[in-house]
């Protein structure tokens, strides 16, 4: 165990800082979080302010580096893909405008950039991770409302949240937007908020592999019960990780018997659901994964047209805002040309792209190429050793599980650029830095696992 540090080794006017800072994040947080109910305006563009805060604090602390001329490994990767997308910009084969490209740049990689700015403005202060619990249990408890409202009105909620025009029923339960006003949405945050407390609110949160395996198990179960009626699919892809760290963490013949268990869970679920419209509809989903372009399975079309553009322009892609990005609209439409979409079938009634966003890893393989994507992976690798630097292994594994669940999820979803998943995973993120750096000794505050606070 590192040295402990108490609250009071930290100057008053570093902790108002950091906590005037923070409130200002957790008030975007809020607004985003209950954007489809909140109907202001500021409420449209909270994510792209804590997105630009973000920028701010991370340029921030670049600087503070250079001063010392000792600039860390993280920042100079942020720099080299900043430097990078710019370069790529004169590249595009593709008219762009300058300001849009750079703009998506920074978006693409969004979920990274606002939670590691958070993490370094965070102080060992009892406010603040009080502040962050009250938070996180609040946003439970409006997701847990928005179902049991969507549920007893059914298609009535959807009126009340302007999502009219979305009611679906699947095996007979209606799709759920909830809170959120998104099935996608709802899967992730829960999965990753059950994941977090499952392995949080443990007696002993020790590192066992026996309490892993049972945990493991009981999401497994928990997951597949809620894909029937909450259709929460895309939370499975939480299995993948999941089980990984459980298998690793085993020993000789129990990792055998781990995989026979699991096998065996599978099988039986395979053959429950083979004949069920669940079954059918994913294996439709798979086939329509084609060149055609009248195919209505635009998830589809997106990665395939995704990895084609990213051979056909390697090494350098197609420059940001051009390919599956919220900003390729107002940047350039030559791309989907390019491709062959039908740009007419990927409008909705308000004039704005739809269903293009629903593959982010491949739009970004698309945008940025074989050098971009480099780039990134070694920004995101820095980013798992940070956090590594300032965790206790125990819940390093729990960011672990959750990152990679969000890395995996991008094949499916928007995640990285996306305002609410951002919202979602930083939230939990934070919370389990709370259940990290301090618990309660003698009525006093200790923090645990300190970061270098000269940072």
């Amino acid at each position: 165990m590192k040295n402990k540090i108490t609250k009071t080794s930290i100057s008053k006017n570093t902790l108002g800082i950091s906590y005037l800072v923070f409130i200002i994040y957790m008030f975007l947080f809020f607004l985003t979080f209950n954007n489809g109910i909140i109907n202001i305006s500021i409420t449209a563009y909270s994510d792209e302010l804590f997105l630009l805060l973000s920028t701010i604090v991370i340029l921030f602390y670049i600087l503070k580096d250079i001063e010392k001329r000792k600039i860390k490994k993280i920042y100079s990767i942020l720099i080299l893909y900043v430097i990078y997308e710019i370069i790529n910009f004169y590249i595009s084969p593709f008219n762009l405008h300058f300001s849009y490209t750079l703009a998506q740049s920074i978006i693409n990689i969004k979920v990274f950039l606002v939670s590691f700015s958070i993490i370094l403005i965070i102080k060992p202060s009892k406010k603040i991770f009080r502040l962050i619990k009250f938070i996180y249990f609040l946003f439970i408890f409006l997701v847990i409302l928005g179902f049991v409202l969507n549920l007893l009105l059914q298609g009535q909620w959807n009126f009340l949240i302007n999502h009219h025009d979305i009611i679906k029923y699947r095996y007979g339960f209606i799709r759920p937007l909830g809170w959120l006003g998104s099935t996608g949405q709802n899967s992730y945050f829960l999965s990753m908020t059950f994941v977090v407390l499952l392995l949080l609110y443990s007696k002993k949160p020790i590192i066992k592999s026996n309490v892993f395996v049972k945990k493991f198990f009981f999401f497994t179960l928990f997951d597949f019960l809620m894909a029937f009626p909450l259709t929460v699919r895309k939370g499975m892809m939480m299995l993948i990780p999941f089980s990984y760290i459980s298998f690793d963490l085993l020993k000789g013949n129990r990792k055998i018997i781990f995989i026979f268990a699991g096998s065996i869970f599978l099988f039986i679920f395979l053959f429950i659901i083979k004949d069920m419209q669940i079954a059918q509809d994913t294996i439709i989903n798979l086939k329509n994964m084609t060149t055609d372009t009248n195919n209505s399975y635009i998830r589809g079309l997106m990665i395939y047209h995704g990895f084609s553009l990213f051979l056909n322009f390697f090494p350098f892609g197609v420059g940001d805002a051009t390919f599956g990005t919220v900003l390729s609209q107002y940047n350039t439409l030559d791309v989907y040309s390019y491709v062959g979409l039908n740009i007419n079938s990927i409008y909705n009634n308000e004039g704005y792209l739809t269903g293009v966003y629903d593959s982010g890893f491949f739009s970004m393989l698309a945008e940025n190429g074989f050098i971009g994507m480099v780039i990134i992976i070694v920004f995101v690798y820095c980013f798992f050793k940070f956090n590594k630097a300032n965790l206790d292994e125990y819940n390093y594994i729990i960011f672990k599980i959750i990152t990679w669940f969000t890395l995996l999820l991008s094949f499916t979803e928007p995640v990285w650029q996306n305002g609410m998943f951002t919202v979602i995973y930083t939230i939990n993120l934070l919370f389990i830095y709370s259940k990290n750096n301090i618990y309660r000794i003698n009525k006093k505050w200790v923090l645990l696992y300190p970061k270098d606070l000269e940072q």
